[in-house]
This record gives C-alpha cells, sequence and structure tokens, in this order.
C-alpha cells in the first residue's frame, strides 16, 4: 500500500493536471460529485465520463470500432435528437454504430478499506459492474461503472441499414437511459455525502479508532463489573463487597455480618 505523504503527494500531482478522459474535463453531470470526492483527503479522481450517446465510423482494416481506429461523427453528454444522427450518417464511407455509454469514473483509493466502501456506494447506487484493482506498486483504483449500455451497427460500407423509425427508437431508448444513469449518478452522490468524517486511510483516523474502542472497552468493563456486584448483593444482602485496585493486583476483601452465622 502506498504510504500516507506518497498517495498525497500524488493526489497533489494528479489534480493540478486535465482529467485523464479523451474530453480532458470533468462534465457538468459530475462536478458535484468530483468535487465531493476529491475533496475527501483518502481519495481522488483520475478519470470519468458522465455518460455519453456516440455515432463512430470505422476506419481500421479489421472492422473494429476502437477509440484509436475510428471517427467520432457526433457526440453528445445530453439526451440526443433524431436529426442529430441522420445529419451524422448522412455522408458515410465505411461502417457506422449508434453507442450510448454510461457513467465511469476512476478513483484513486488511499487503502483498500477507503476503496471497499467507495465500492459499496457505488453498487449501491446501480454500477454494479464496478470493481477494484490493485497495482503492481500498490496503487488502488476504483472503477465505477455499469452494463447499462446500448449499441447498434448503423451502416456497411457506406450504405444505411435502418430506417428512420429504428433511428428515432435507439435515440428514444438512448434517452431512457441517459436519465436512469443521472439518476443513478444522483444516488451515488447522495451516498457519498453519507460517508462518515473519520474515515479510514490515515494515521490520525486510526489512533482516534483505537481510543474508540479503548474507550468502549472501559465502559463493557464497568457495566460487567456493576452488574457482578448487583446480582451479588442481590444474592447476599448481608455480605459487603469493597474492591481496590492497584498497579500491580486487585483484591476484594468480604465483610460477612455476624447474621449469617448466626445459628439462633
Amino acid at each position: 500500500m502506498i504510504s500516507c505523504g506518497e498517495f498525497a503527494k500524488q493526489k497533489s500531482d494528479r489534480l493540478k493536471h486535465a482529467d485523464l478522459s479523451r474530453k480532458g474535463s470533468v462534465d457538468e453531470a459530475l462536478h458535484d460529485v468530483v468535487n465531493l470526492i476529491n475533496s475527501m483527503p483518502m481519495y481522488f479522481t483520475t478519470s470519468s465520463c458522465s455518460g455519453r450517446t456516440i455515432v463512430v465510423q470505422n476506419q481500421n482494416a479489421e472492422n473494429k470500432i476502437q477509440k484509436n481506429g475510428c471517427k467520432w461523427l457526433h457526440v453528445t453528454h445530453d439526451k440526443v435528437q433524431v436529426v442529430d444522427i441522420e445529419n451524422a450518417v448522412e455522408d458515410l464511407t465505411g461502417e457506422a454504430v449508434f453507442k450510448f455509454e454510461p457513467m465511469v469514473m476512476h478513483v484513486q483509493c488511499q487503502s483498500l478499506e477507503d476503496a471497499r466502501r467507495m465500492h459499496q456506494a457505488a453498487v449501491a447506487a446501480g454500477f454494479r459492474n464496478s470493481g477494484i484493482t490493485v497495482g503492481t506498486k500498490g496503487k488502488i483504483i476504483t472503477a465505477i461503472r455499469s452494463t447499462h449500455s446500448l449499441e447498434a451497427p448503423l451502416s456497411s460500407e457506406g450504405k444505411i441499414l435502418v430506417s428512420n423509425d429504428y433511428l428515432k427508437y435507439l435515440t428514444a431508448s438512448a434517452n431512457r437511459k441517459l436519465e436512469e444513469n443521472f439518476a443513478r449518478i444522483h444516488r451515488f452522490h447522495e451516498l457519498v455525502k453519507l460517508f462518515p468524517e473519520d474515515q479510514p486511510g490515515t494515521q490520525l483516523n486510526t489512533k482516534s479508532r483505537k481510543k474508540k474502542r479503548n474507550s468502549a472497552k472501559t465502559e463493557r468493563l464497568a457495566k460487567t463489573d456493576q452488574s457482578a456486584k448487583t446480582e451479588q448483593s442481590e444474592s447476599h444482602p448481608d455480605v459487603v463487597i469493597s474492591k481496590t485496585n492497584s498497579a500491580d493486583n486487585t483484591t476484594l476483601d468480604l465483610d460477612f455480618s455476624l447474621s449469617l452465622f448466626d445459628q439462633s
């Protein structure tokens, strides 16, 4: 695991630069939750996308839709209109694919416990494909994502394969998925707000938790001792128990009333 000091340095260096996503900046729909996460000492975001609808044209020889082998014909992080898709595929010369991609975010975490908490919030919010990875140098990343996506081919060799009605169906489906995606982002934001101030991951908080555990243990012992005294008193009302503590030992002095031995 990376030390507290090294993690703080990595966080400072990362937040000085642009988001690592293709866009290079944080989408408006994620501003609040990203700022909240980055305000916590044990987390920082490395890349994010709030969700988008895109039309991409394949440009590689193997006809695979890949980031490095495709041309983006249209992209929006808001609701898409049919006319936007029609315009995007108007002069196609190859294969085009319509895609909706849900929110994705990568959060570097100081400890595995921090990563576990972030992962639980993500899954509870609906991002059930989230996961945790640990690098060879101890870097811990929580990837927040879901399978709430959509993909459909639109053309082949420059020829449109679908009708206008189907384009309307695709755009309506993508917009519904976008609304659900935003609802999940909102739920995730609300769950992150509930993270306790006494977060795990720092030496200060570790000491604080240890102090609380010791205090709770002392309280439990005191209650147990008081319960024992009460039980003894009820069983033998004429027995007085006094407890003396010293650095080395604990002694119990029993003062029995003579009435206990009175046979008359």
